[in-house]
Parts: structure tokens; sequence; C-alpha cells
């Protein structure tokens, strides 16, 4: 396909994503901002307490809206998506398309993080990328990460993603959000970055082509 060709079907599909993603972000945006003094997350493999879910009780409803009000594009319309910003070494191809694709999406992006040692799985098993978001404290960054992270929610079924984690809220991608502990920084607690991880699809082998 020629460059005009490909700059064309790039604009079509970027007007297309980007109705979603402003739609999407009016209803995630209500849910940025977190109490005061947010609970701990319940741990995954034991039930929530009433007193613990009640602080989000609104929560589950506007993710619910979230993702409902994403509409599916057409599997007509593909894009072939370009090594973006994010290191791609030692990260599995789920995760390679997402970053991939919030590089297309998401042009103020200029930092995406992938794999590292760390305590938990995701990022030593390349499950996971960290969006840094460029002034993350102003009205404007908040904004954009809402809508990188409704983004990600919207297409969590379909890309594998398992969980998205922004300004101390954890969304997963099927199930209640709940806020996370604060763990004293801004860095620790998401603020400044959005953690996505997905379900992995196993390491690349180098042939691999990657489309939206």
């Amino acid at each position: 396909m020629g460059k005009k060709s490909t700059a064309s079907g790039r604009r079509r599909l970027l007007a297309l994503i980007g109705s979603i993603v402003l739609s999407a972000g009016l209803f995630y945006a209500q849910a940025a901002t977190p109490p005061a003094h947010p609970p701990v997350a319940p741990q995954p493999a034991a039930a929530p307490s009433e007193a613990a879910r009640a602080p989000v009780k609104a929560m589950p409803t506007e993710a619910e809206l979230l993702a409902a009000s994403a509409p599916v594009s057409s599997a007509a319309v593909t894009f072939a998506l370009p090594a973006g910003v994010a290191p791609e070494n030692g990260l599995q191809k789920h995760t390679i398309r997402v970053a991939r694709a919030i590089s297309v999406l998401f042009p103020e992006i200029k930092t995406i993080g992938g794999f590292r040692q760390d305590p938990l799985r995701w990022h030593p098993n390349g499950l996971a990328i960290d969006v840094m978001i460029p002034n993350h404290g102003s009205e404007e960054g908040i904004a954009l990460g809402n809508q990188i992270a409704g983004y990600a929610l919207a297409n969590a079924k379909r890309w594998g993603v398992i969980h998205v984690i922004w300004r101390q809220g954890f969304y997963p991608g099927v199930g209640a959000p709940s806020w996370t502990a604060d763990y004293g920084n801004e860095t620790a607690n998401h603020f400044d970055h959005i953690h996505i991880a997905t379900n992995g699809g196993g390491y690349p082998s180098g042939d691999e082509e990657y489309f939206i």
C-alpha cells in the first residue's frame, strides 16, 4: 500500500478510535479522583467485606457504562501497528500490541516502560507496561490518563487486558473496581503513570505483525 493510502487509512482509524476514546472518557473521568483515605483493595482470592466495598459502590456501574459505551470497530477496518515508544524486549505479544496502539493513538505519550525486575510477576514476565503521563497533575494530564485507561478497559476482552491501575484505582478487565492502598508516593500510587497488564499471549518469534 502506498504512503498516501496508508496515511488516509490511519486518519480514518484515528478518527474512529478517537470517538471511542472520547465517549469512554466521559464516563471514566467521573471516577478519576480517589477519596482522601481510600480503602485497601481486597485480596483476589477473598470476597471483599461490605465495609470495604461501600466507599466505591458507584465504581462498578461507571466501569460497566465505560465498556458498554464503546462500540466495537468493524472487523473490515485494520491498521498495521508500527513499533512505538515502548522497548519491546522481554514483552509478550498482547502487551506489545497494547503498547503499540497507545503509541499510535496517543502521540502525546513519549515514554512507556515495559520489562523490568520487580517483586510482582507482571513486568518481569513481559505482561505489563507503564504509560507515563506528561503533566500528570494537570487537568489535561488527568484527562489524557482517563482516556488511555478507558481505551484499555474498553478493549480488555479483545486484547487480553487483565487489569489497569491509574490514580490509585484498580480496574480489572472483568469485575468490580477497587482502590489500592496508599503506598506513599505518586509513582507507587500510579498518579504519574498508568499500569496496564495483559495475559501475555506468549513471547514473539520475531515474525509477528500487530494490527488494530
